[in-house]
């Protein structure tokens, strides 16, 4: 029997349950490869073995659509009620550069 192969670059995410309770979105941990460039000279042997550098980011996952991978780290609490009404801290990688993604809680 097969196993079906997991896709280490999604997390199943039903949008339509996402509001503004923090509690919704996932808090994950994103390693993702990425560019590198030298102006500097060099020979074609060593640009060969240059490998590309591995980021992480961690923030929560609100949305994986269209290639893109959407995440934010801050919020802004909201006075009256369990809820938030602002984020800040904002980043967006290309989903096909990501090596791995993982829930953190």
């Amino acid at each position: 029997m097969r196993r079906k192969r997991k896709n280490k670059k999604i997390i199943p995410l039903n949008l339509k349950s996402l509001g503004n309770e923090i509690s919704a979105y996932p808090f994950v941990e994103i390693e993702w490869l990425d560019i590198e460039g030298d102006a500097g000279w060099s020979t074609t042997k060593d640009l060969n073995k240059e490998k590309l550098p591995t980021c992480v980011s961690k923030g929560y996952l609100v949305s994986q659509k269209n290639g893109v991978t959407r995440i934010f780290t801050d919020y802004i609490k909201s006075k009256d009620k369990p809820t938030f009404d602002s984020i800040g801290n904002t980043t967006i990688i290309p989903t096909s550069v990501i090596e791995s993604i993982k829930k953190i809680k």
